[in-house]
């Protein structure tokens, strides 16, 4: 079985510095369309927004 690395991004908020991160559940599969998103919400709201990379791990038949 061949395994292949995908990057996921996240866009994760919180309303204080000490409050835990939270996220809508929303994926973004390029970093672009993930910057976006925060650039938009970042006008919208006084939340902290940062955004999270993870990396998985995918089965190819």
């Amino acid at each position: 079985m061949k395994v292949i690395d995908k990057q996921v991004y996240i866009v994760g908020f919180r309303k204080t510095d000490n409050g835990e991160w939270e996220t809508s559940g929303q994926t973004y599969g390029n970093q672009i369309d993930a910057q976006a998103v925060i650039n938009k919400l970042s006008k919208e709201t006084q939340q902290q927004l940062k955004l999270f990379k993870f990396g998985r791990a995918i089965p190819v038949e």
